[in-house]
Parts: C-alpha cells; structure tokens; sequence
C-alpha cells in the first residue's frame, strides 16, 4: 500500500526548520519502508554463504588448521556468493519497491509541487544508508557467530573483517542509491528490476573474467570492497580505501541522476 509523505515532512518550513524536516523524512522513510520479506531473505541468503564457507573450511580444515588459517577460510567464500549475486539483487528488490510505491501514489508530483523533492532526497539516502549499514551488519553477525560458536575461532582475530564491514556498507549503499536512480525513470519494480538483474549479471561475468577490472563497476562493489576474490588484501587499508572511494563516488553520481529524475516528476 503506498503512503504520502506527512504534513510535517514536506512543509515548507524557514531555514532553521530545514533539519527538522530532514529528520521528520527520514523517519517517515523508515516507517514506510519496513520491508520484513527483506531482512527474512537477506538472513535467509546470508546463511546460504555462510554454510558454503564453512563447509569449504571443513573439506580442507588439516590444511588450513597447519597454516593457522581460521577466519580466513570461511570469509572468501561465505561471501563471495551474496556479493556477487544475493545483495545486489536483493537490494535493488528492496529499493525498487520503495521507489514504485512513489510513482503509484504520485508522491514526486506532490514532493515537487511543495518544492521538498531535495528534503525527501535527504531522507531517502539517511535511510539508505541507515538499510545498507544493517545489511552489512547481518551478514558480519551471522559469520561471527559461525565462527565463534561452530567453529571456536579467536575473536582478536576480527579486525580486518569488521573493518571490511565499512567499503561493504558504502557499496551496498551505491547499488541502493543507483536503483533509485533508475527507478525514478523506469517508474515501474519490473522495469527497474529487469535492469537492475542485467547489470548484476554482468558484474558477476566481469567479476569472474577480470576482477581487477571490476572495481569501479557499480554491481561488483560489494564483491571489491569484501575481498573476497583479493584475500590476500583482506586487511589492507589501501584496498578499503579505494573501495570506499569508488563507492562514495557512484552514490554521487546516482544522487544527482536520482535527483535530477525526482525533478521531472509532474
């Protein structure tokens, strides 16, 4: 069921008003938003990725347990298969949604007429990056566990891997804000997903053939940023660093395409 924004979200308000409605958007968007089918799957496909990682570690465990590798041996391949394919899917899903929703009940139309298209931007990508933190968070939290409880793994050993947790954050974040984008133009959760599932495909391709050419490619950001086919980069800081940076990047460029978009609405 579509929702409009409140009254107290896209009123036009004095200067020192600004931050409020920013904040009134932003929890509206969170309201609005509450995607259970999302957080279920994304638990649901985690676990997929997990299962396959621990199950690589204990086809090889005496020879990963006479190099020492622990965490290691898990990570590269508990991830390799939600980044390549069950994230971005499942966020473009999710983003697509939201973004419908908008175009059914003509709320750009209304947000424009108001002139709080940029409040209600503001809001959306609070809330996008607030969803693209949690996401990041479930699969961090399902492989600790994994390792800490199944596995017996040392906790100090973490580091690198919750650090990850940071490109991994702004990547899903740049895959969400691009769906938005295009979602804006597309209008429709099937147009927007047909696109979206293309682009995942041929990240997935590039990401196999040549995954050093991958790194700036939208859809295999995730895949970049967790190291996950680069494991001896795993706790480099010049490797996150340049994830973080190819994200940053892509949400700017898919915020102003995004915005650009909401404006046409009339």
């Amino acid at each position: 069921m579509n929702r409009q924004y409140p009254a107290n979200a896209i009123t036009i308000t004095p200067m020192h008003r600004h931050k409020a409605s920013i904040a009134a958007a932003f929890k509206w968007e969170i309201r609005k938003a509450g995607n259970l089918w999302y957080w279920l799957a994304t638990m649901l496909f985690d676990a997929v990725g997990i299962f396959n990682g621990w199950d690589q570690y204990q086809s090889y465990r005496p020879d990963f347990q006479a190099q020492g590798v622990t965490w290691a041996a898990v990570w590269g391949q508990a991830i390799l298969l939600p980044s390549m394919v069950f994230m971005p899917v499942l966020v473009a899903a999710f983003a697509a949604q939201i973004e419908a929703n908008e175009h059914k009940g003509r709320n750009w139309q209304r947000l424009n007429a108001s002139g709080m298209v940029g409040t209600a931007i503001a809001g959306k990508m609070m809330h996008g990056l607030l969803a693209s933190l949690l996401t990041v968070a479930i699969f961090e939290s399902e492989f600790i566990l994994a390792g800490v409880l199944v596995g017996g793994f040392d906790p100090e050993e973490l580091g690198p891997y919750l650090l990850r947790g940071v490109p991994m954050t702004l990547a899903v974040w740049a895959i969400m804000t691009l769906t938005q984008a295009i979602a804006a133009r597309a209008e429709s959760f099937a147009s927007t997903m047909s696109i979206m599932f293309l682009l995942t495909l041929a990240g997935c391709a590039l990401s196999v053939a040549t995954p050093a050419l991958a790194l700036p490619y939208p859809l295999a950001l995730i895949t970049t940023a967790s190291a996950a086919r680069d494991m001896g980069n795993i706790a480099s800081t010049t490797s996150m660093t340049s994830s973080c940076m190819v994200a940053i990047l892509w949400v700017l460029i898919s915020l102003l395409i995004f915005r650009h978009q909401a404006r046409r609405a009339i």
